[in-house]
């Protein structure tokens, strides 16, 4: 995978992101701006008068694209981070899949609240669904957070188990195996990996699961 773009604001609203996605022959399974603008109003409607918070788990902490006025530690309860959507494209190609993370049932997952602008909700949340639900594979949900300001709402995007790409079984030697080797246009599975570790443990937050697959990969220990 040669050509390597950049995930920032710009070639999102520039629609360069679909552009790759057609180039690799997959256009049919793209969302177009009428179904992504319904995604979002259904969750966040043109009216709303209240704070809207964004939840980051994986790559909207280091890259959120959007400007927030405000971030906050965060955990939520129900849910756990895990390597569960297949990537033929952004981080990984149709030789070598990648992964990259969802949000599943179970258990509790730590992260970063980002508070949206309320100046530019619309603006600020349709820019997220162009990047996130490009292709459907995640849910838009408004989940409970827990910070040290108290309890919010948060936009989360959790993994649409019904999606094609939806990897319900996988080990961890398999998963760290699959994000050792996988490149795609907006760089290497690994990167990714190594990026949303070390931004939560520059918040203070460990993710043993990231851990060991970060181990695993450094010892290629895939078996």
């Amino acid at each position: 995978m040669s050509k390597t773009i950049q995930l920032n604001k710009k070639n999102i609203q520039g629609d360069k992101l679909r552009t790759f996605v057609r180039e690799q022959g997959l256009g049919s399974k793209l969302l177009d701006d009428e179904t992504l603008l319904k995604s979002r109003r259904s969750l966040v409607p043109d009216n709303t008068k209240s704070d809207v918070w964004l939840f980051g788990y994986g790559s909207l902490i280091w890259n959120p694209v959007i400007e927030p006025i405000k971030k906050l530690k965060v955990k939520t309860f129900g849910y756990r981070r895990r390597y569960c959507l297949k990537t033929q494209i952004g981080r990984g190609s149709k030789k070598f899949p990648g992964l990259v993370l969802g949000l599943e049932n179970g258990g509790s997952v730590t992260g970063q609240a980002l508070k949206i602008n309320n100046k530019k909700i619309y603006e600020e949340l349709d820019l997220v669904w162009r990047r996130e639900m490009i292709m459907g594979a995640y849910v838009p949900k408004m989940i409970k957070g827990y910070t040290e300001e108290g309890k919010i709402n948060m936009v989360a995007f959790v993994i649409n188990k019904n999606h094609e790409n939806y990897i319900k079984s996988l080990s961890e030697a398999e998963t760290a195996y699959m994000i050792s080797r996988a490149q795609g246009f907006l760089g290497t599975a690994k990167e990714y990996l190594d990026k949303t570790r070390e931004s939560l443990q520059d918040l203070g937050l460990n993710d043993n699961y990231l851990k060991r697959l970060h181990n695993r990969i450094k010892n290629k220990n895939f078996t």
